[in-house]
């Protein structure tokens, strides 16, 4: 289906109770995340798989767009192996190359090539005195430094403050991030906030200085930690534990999950599962069928 045929409604509520539901596939989400984005819908909205695609020198290819760390295909029931290489095997013959994020409940197809890859999920459910119990000594450490500086959470950020923020001591960090990205952040924002789906909070010490900054998405299923960023001086104070702190005390005893959203790099992954994070398995997929003189060079 081309994106003008989408039933928005019924598309949005196949997500939303999907076993492995994530905000990132939602209607609203992929139109701010994308300029174009087709999809694979069976029946009446029973199963579905975004398909986010651009072209360029004269090639279409499908992609993994900022701020979507899992696409794939979304159901409401367990997807078997078969299932998810159906889908695969329906992908538009137009669409030459391929590398995309499958959700944690999919299997990898057998079509292409896939690898692991690692995200960090907290259940929220247990008392906070409990999740406490469970954190490593580096974050107690953190924590400790927090406390000793006098650090405080807000949640008086304007959208444009925290995009700044994140503009100057994040994004110079995350290869390819551009100036449409800044501008994706702000849409992404104001909208979840629209939903009543957004959280923005702020780190201050008592110079009224901004250390660390968060936006997350507050799905009913998990709490996204989709926006992280911190200055040197917060690193230096432990705001991001502090701020992390500060979402599960408020939120413990819910039946939910906070997703870290995971990291390939060994600090920042050593960081989430300090707080108890369990590692969950996702899948990258690639397709490449560039004609042969190019495959060389986009593997």
């Amino acid at each position: 289906m081309k994106r003008e045929e989408i039933d928005d409604k019924r598309w949005n509520g196949c997500v939303h109770f999907a076993l492995s539901a994530t905000p990132y596939a939602y209607t609203w989400y992929l139109d701010n995340v994308c300029e174009t984005w087709d999809a694979l819908v069976v029946g009446e909205y029973k199963m579905v798989m975004p398909i986010v695609y651009a072209k360029k020198f004269g090639f279409t290819y499908c992609y993994q767009p900022f701020f979507t760390q899992q696409l794939g295909v979304y159901a409401d029931i367990p997807l078997s192996k078969e299932t998810i290489d159906a889908f695969f095997s329906k992908i538009p013959e137009h669409i030459q190359y391929l590398d995309c994020n499958l959700n944690e409940s999919n299997y990898a197809p057998s079509l292409g090539e896939s690898e692991e890859r690692e995200n960090f999920l907290l259940d929220l459910k247990p008392a906070y005195e409990d999740l406490k119990k469970k954190f490593s000594g580096n974050v107690l450490k953190n924590l400790k430094r927090a406390e000793k500086a006098e650090l405080f959470v807000s949640n008086h950020l304007s959208p444009e403050l925290f995009a700044d923020f994140y503009l100057e001591h994040t994004a110079k960090k995350i290869p390819g991030f551009k100036k449409k990205h800044y501008y994706m952040m702000l849409r992404i924002i104001y909208h979840a906030l629209h939903y009543k789906m957004g959280v923005l909070l702020g780190v201050y010490n008592q110079k009224q200085e901004l250390l660390a900054v968060n936006f997350l998405i507050d799905h009913p299923q998990r709490l996204i930690n989709l926006m992280p960023s911190s200055s040197e001086e917060g690193l230096k104070h432990g705001a991001m534990a502090f701020l992390m702190n500060n979402l599960m005390e408020r939120n413990a005893g819910q039946n939910k999950y906070l997703d870290f959203e995971g990291s390939m790099i060994e600090g920042v992954a050593n960081f989430y599962k300090g707080f108890g994070a369990k590692r969950v398995i996702y899948y990258r997929v690639k397709l490449n069928h560039l004609p042969k003189i190019l495959r060389i060079f986009k593997k």
